[in-house]
């Protein structure tokens, strides 16, 4: 074997990560609506329904960081879900976080799943405490957007690719190079599906791998609340981004391996591509 055969033979195959942040619709009550949490919760059941409803048609598993509260809530749907996906960790409750809500929401999600809680994201993408974290029991964390979003932050400054930190995998949220174009739910909702497969593809051969992420409640009809939502989040979502999700799946599925975040951050960390022949 030369040695560019071998260079070629011994890179990891690329991955796609599909994540869905699993929260309370809080959204609107940031803009003056003024949504009941019962019916938060259960409209973010509704949605956590609808997408796992999707990700099994189309065969691949998925990361679903999840509240505590809103894992409680569908606490009889949970295990099952959990036998089929990654349950993660988008802290105990999406409005506010408290620093002990790391381990707190951690243990309450594995009671309900019973399985180990590996990962965090934090709600809103906001930063994190990596040494409590670690601290916590967590491997790692998918919390950072490494882009600007006008209204919420601006992290141009921070790495695009995974990497470790004190011992932690980071996994940013994919955007491409150079440009750092939005690849998470606003690149879906508004990118021209032409750009949005070229941009995919160019940050996969890039990069090796897609981490990206979505709501449920994106994938309900959310019409009821335009007027409390920015403009972004009004257009683009329901069916149509069901569809476009399901496109890009079956265009993606012929040039890369869907994993859960847990799965590729172990593999990330030991620096071995598992067999091709193993569980995605």
């Amino acid at each position: 074997m030369n040695d560019e055969h071998a260079r070629t033979s011994s890179k990891p195959a690329p991955r796609v990560m599909l994540s869905f942040d699993v929260e309370e619709f809080d959204l609107p009550n940031e803009y003056g609506a003024d949504i009941p949490l019962e019916r938060q919760l259960s409209i973010g059941a509704s949605g956590l329904a609808t997408i796992v409803n999707i990700v099994d048609q189309l065969g691949v598993r998925v990361t679903l960081f999840t509240t505590a509260r809103m894992g409680e809530y569908v606490r009889s749907e949970i295990p099952e879900i959990a036998r089929k996906h990654e349950i993660a960790s988008h802290g105990v409750r999406h409005d506010r976080f408290d620093p002990d809500h790391y381990t707190e929401s951690k243990r309450r999600l594995e009671a309900l799943a019973e399985t180990e809680v590996t990962g965090f994201r934090m709600a809103r993408l906001q930063p994190v405490d990596v040494p409590k974290l670690i601290e916590s029991g967590y491997r790692y964390d998918s919390s950072e957007n490494p882009i600007r979003l006008p209204g919420r932050y601006d992290n141009r400054h921070l790495p695009r690719e995974a990497r470790m930190d004190q011992g932690l995998v980071r996994v940013p949220i994919s955007t491409s190079p150079g440009l750092r174009i939005p690849l998470f739910w606003l690149g879906f909702r508004h990118l021209p599906g032409v750009i949005l497969k070229r941009t995919l593809d160019r940050t996969l051969r890039h990069d090796g791998y897609l981490n990206l992420f979505f709501h449920p409640w994106e994938f309900l009809d959310t019409s009821e609340w335009s007027k409390q939502m920015p403009r972004v989040v009004n257009l683009g979502g329901g069916d149509r981004l069901a569809r476009k999700l399901a496109g890009t799946v079956k265009d993606l599925t012929g040039k890369a391996r869907f994993t859960t975040l847990s799965e590729f951050t172990s593999d990330f960390r030991t620096g071995q591509d598992p067999d091709e022949n193993g569980t995605n």
